[in-house]
């Protein structure tokens, strides 16, 4: 998979909770870090927007969305070859395996456990912008699921 040969980072952030969104948006300006942001609400919202708009490098969206959840949009992005090189983070607060398991399956290159504070959002932008996505391997099953909450 390919990435963005400078340093930014555009990043797709789909969450149908404006709170959550909110949180993101703060953690991301408190970071000052160069991630270029862009949103939807839903995965209809996403998919219009992979469609219209340029790619973004890296997708961090929510499993549970009105519409089309995060797994049925997973599907949809990964069977269309324009979007192989497009990184996806399915970001939740569901933690069972099962729900693990059928991202992990369907395409998602990580699954992240969503954070419950500011504090913790913040170690997810950091996280996502330090990560190595030029040269990103996507893991196994057994390392697929990031939990930053420690």
């Amino acid at each position: 998979m390919k990435m963005a040969s400078t340093s930014s980072l555009k990043v797709l952030f789909v969450d149908d909770d404006t709170d959550e969104s909110y949180l993101f948006n703060e953690a991301l300006e408190q970071s000052e870090l160069p991630i270029f942001l862009s949103r939807a609400h839903d995965g209809n919202q996403l998919l219009n927007a992979l469609n219209t708009g340029p790619l973004p490098d890296l997708i961090l969206m929510d499993i549970n969305m009105p519409y089309k959840d995060g797994i049925e949009a997973l599907e949809e992005i990964r069977s269309n070859p324009k979007y192989k090189d497009v990184f996806i983070i399915i970001y939740s607060i569901t933690a069972d395996s099962t729900s693990i398991k059928n991202a992990f399956e369907k395409g998602a290159d990580l699954y992240l456990i969503k954070p419950d504070d500011f504090e913790g959002m913040l170690a997810v932008v950091k996280k996502v912008y330090s990560m190595d996505w030029k040269n990103f391997d996507r893991p196994t099953l057994d390392q697929f699921v990031l939990d930053l909450s420690n």
